[in-house]
């Protein structure tokens, strides 16, 4: 299991720096005298690389001053625990959270529900009840507290933008009740009008599109040496994606749902009178 977000990023630093060096896991492993899967788990960053051993690697691949201090500092700042520690959230979530946090894009399509940035805490406790794990009450509290926490870096000085592609079929399925829906649907026309979100819906009118298997998330950060990285949640938890062609791929299949979404305004106003629908459904 991948360790914090800081942890997998120094790791990707290391491959890299490997394989711009020309050398294999078995020649860096015998150079630091550690096993090959050891050194394998600090690239994956499985586990945390200690600072003499970080020391004789980067020695290992001539990397100048600058740069050694620099990962130096990153292996540090790795063993920091961030808030979402503090919650009982799956351990597949906690690497991802942990970029997420560092990020300033996110770019994110959802097929079935509304994403987890912008819920209500009436629809994130829904979603949540009827998700594929049983959770105990302080769980799900625990799960739902921290899915708003993660909101506030959309507010004002957050440093969070998040660009939002929202099929048709998430609004209009209806998630613990119509009420609920009617709720959640009117806290995204306010959200909306915040200059850190960007959303659009994808009616069903732009008929078949690449994002028929299910969500997309890319993230971005403001360290220009730090790559865009991709999640992949599926039934059985999930992954950080930091292969540079995949998170490539992912991002122009975002980019080809955006096309084919409605512009915001448009957007919003389908928002409005699906929320109608809902309300109405709502009082009968």
């Amino acid at each position: 299991m991948a360790g914090t977000a800081r942890q997998v990023h120094l790791g990707r630093k290391l491959k890299e720096l490997r394989h711009a060096a020309g050398l294999s896991l078995e020649q860096v492993s015998e150079h630091v005298e550690r096993s090959r899967s050891a050194v394998g788990h600090w690239e994956r960053g499985f586990t945390r690389i200690g600072a003499q051993d970080l020391a004789a690697v980067l020695r290992l691949y001539e990397t100048d001053e600058e740069l050694t201090e620099q990962l130096q500092t990153l292996r540090r700042e790795s063993g920091k625990r961030g808030w979402w520690h503090s919650y009982k959230l799956p351990p597949y979530m906690t690497p991802f959270i942990g970029f997420e946090a560092e990020a300033s894009e996110v770019f994110h399509f959802e097929l079935g529900i509304v994403p987890g940035l912008l819920q209500t805490e009436s629809y994130a406790r829904a979603v949540h009840e009827s998700g594929r794990l049983v959770l105990s009450d302080e769980e799900l509290r625990e799960w739902v507290d921290a899915r708003l926490k993660r909101q506030e870096r959309l507010d004002k000085g957050g440093g969070l933008t998040l660009h939002a592609v929202i099929a048709e079929e998430a609004v209009r399925r209806v998630v613990g009740s119509p009420g609920v829906m009617a709720e959640q649907l009117e806290h995204l026309q306010r959200v909306c009008k915040k200059p850190s979100l960007k959303l659009q819906v994808l009616p069903f009118d732009a008929g078949a599109h690449v994002g028929a298997h299910g969500p997309i998330t890319v993230l971005r950060f403001p360290d220009a040496g730090h790559g865009d990285v991709a999640f992949s949640d599926t039934p059985l938890g999930g992954h950080v994606i930091d292969d540079l062609r995949d998170v490539a791929e992912l991002s122009r299949l975002f980019a080809e749902l955006k096309a084919q979404a409605l512009p915001e305004r448009e957007s919003v106003a389908m928002l409005s009178s699906i929320r109608d629908a809902h309300a109405t459904r709502s009082k009968e």
